[in-house]
């Protein structure tokens, strides 16, 4: 292409030809708009290989937090089965007997039913997307309102299980029983000496006799056996909310799972 033109213009300006000269311009002019379009065209498929990459490396990313989340899912069923574990035999006896056994059984029970467990969202790639604005590089469409439905959801049951857990375990319950029983916490939580930076520092279960004795007393009071057996009820009760919904979360998760594999 450029040798023609060369010799056109050669010609051209030889022969003093406006004709031909025209034609060389012209031809040159061509070149140029070629040139750029080609330019552009590479620098747009440049650019559509590093979205590409960029879009792969996010959807690798929501694959590794959800992978996370079911192992999150996973130690919640199990915390919430365990409440399960302690609460319903109490409640049961009680049933049975209409009064409570104090001994430490039921205070290390009571001790354990104290806690829980912050249910944890595994979102950091989902927040990135959003807060950076690049939530629109996942070009498939289906898939990107999937994402955004399954962590409005997680963001949502987020919210229930603290709320429950804040608003009951620690402003009601917590403060109920420890007015009406002694606790035990040790089975709560687990004390390793070897890592505890401050070796003078213990947290003792008291266990005592005495202790236990105040809290039989306490408890045959009718109004202190009626928030009693109702605070155990319905701390057994939100850990039996808190079940219904993780198994259907763990299903939704390993869905979407299974859907960013395709």
């Amino acid at each position: 292409m450029l040798k023609i033109l060369k010799n056109i213009r050669r010609k051209a300006i030889g022969s003093s030809s406006f004709r031909k000269y025209t034609i060389y311009a012209l031809g040159e002019i061509i070149l140029v708009v070629i040139g750029i379009l080609i330019a552009l065209q590479v620098n747009t498929w440049n650019n559509a290989s590093e979205e590409k990459k960029k879009e792969n490396t996010y959807l690798r990313n929501i694959e590794r937090d959800l992978q996370d989340q079911i192992n999150t899912i996973d130690r919640q069923i199990k915390y919430e089965e365990s409440i399960s574990d302690q609460a319903t035999p109490i409640i049961e006896k009680y049933k049975r007997d209409g009064s409570f056994l104090v001994d430490s059984v039921f205070t290390d029970a009571i001790g354990y039913i104290s806690g829980r467990k912050t249910f944890i969202k595994n979102d950091p790639t989902y927040t990135e997307l959003l807060s950076s604005g690049n939530i629109d590089i996942i070009s498939d469409n289906m898939l990107k309102d999937e994402i955004i439905k399954y962590y409005q959801e997680l963001t949502r049951l987020e919210l229930i299980f603290n709320k429950n857990n804040n608003l009951f375990v620690d402003q009601i319950f917590l403060p109920e029983a420890i007015s009406l029983t002694e606790l035990q916490i040790g089975s709560e939580f687990t004390l390793n000496k070897s890592n505890n930076p401050e070796p003078d520092m213990m947290v003792i279960d008291l266990n005592e006799e005495r202790l236990k004795n105040i809290s039989t007393e306490l408890l045959k009071v009718p109004q202190n056996e009626l928030k009693m057996i109702n605070i155990i009820n319905f701390r057994n009760f939100i850990s039996a909310i808190h079940l219904g919904f993780l198994p259907q979360l763990r299903d939704k998760t390993i869905a979407l799972l299974d859907l960013l594999k395709q």
